[in-house]
């Protein structure tokens, strides 16, 4: 599978980490350098570096602090000298070094936990109505403390971390790929943040699982909403 960027939306460019695009960095252009929106697993690097090629990254973002979405995150900001943005509470776990074991399930503590390997300080801690990338951040929290998402009112993109997972190509029929609940913290919690997002009837949702989904009312049955 060839390392190349592909433009979604306006400015907003999808990279698969793995594939499928079951594991996704999305790039942001921005005016004074692109944004990095997660890093994938620890062996991430090289396809990184093969997306990134040729483009100034001004900040690595972090939609949230698992293993899966990190664990080439202390590489990247090596890598491209870009500072590292997440949510608070979530950055108050990934620089503290300690085991990001923010799952209810036993698969998330004991496979996902672990690949969050290297760590790094942590220069922007954001909170809801921050920016990131011409993108107003949401606090999304459930699926781990600090889960964020990024929002464009203006076209209706939002860009999110984790699920519904849809493995359709095509983004106007979306097919779901079932998840453990156990994955989020708060199960009950990550519902609630997600029918928060859907309630927003996004034109387009990028997520860093899955392919694009371009359907509004098939995403928002997907996480509860009528």
């Amino acid at each position: 599978m060839p390392a190349r960027l592909r433009t979604v939306a306006d400015g907003v460019h999808l990279g698969a980490l793995v594939p499928g695009e079951l594991l996704n960095t999305v790039v942001i252009d921005g005016p004074a350098g692109d944004v990095a929106v997660d890093a994938g697993l620890p062996w991430s690097g090289r396809r990184l570096a093969a997306l990134l090629r040729g483009r100034e990254i001004a900040e690595h973002a972090v939609t949230h602090a698992h293993g899966d979405h990190v664990g080439a995150s202390a590489w990247l900001c090596r890598h491209t000298g870009a500072p590292l943005a997440m949510g608070a509470a979530d950055a108050e776990l990934f620089e503290g070094g300690s085991r990001l074991d923010t799952h209810a399930g036993a698969l998330g503590r004991l496979v996902l936990a672990p690949l969050a390997r290297e760590r790094r300080a942590v220069e922007r801690r954001l909170a809801e109505g921050d920016r990131v990338g011409g993108f107003a951040v949401l606090a999304v929290p459930g699926h781990s403390p600090g889960t964020l998402a990024l929002w464009r009112e203006d076209d209706g993109v939002l860009i999110v971390g984790d699920g519904p997972v849809n493995v359709s190509a095509d983004p106007r029929a979306p097919r779901w790929l079932p998840l453990p609940r156990g994955l989020h913290q708060d199960p009950a919690g990550a519902d609630a943040s997600r029918r928060r997002l859907a309630a927003l009837r996004p034109a387009l949702v990028v997520g860093l699982h899955g392919r694009p989904v371009a359907a509004p009312d098939a995403w928002a049955r997907a996480v509860g909403l009528p």
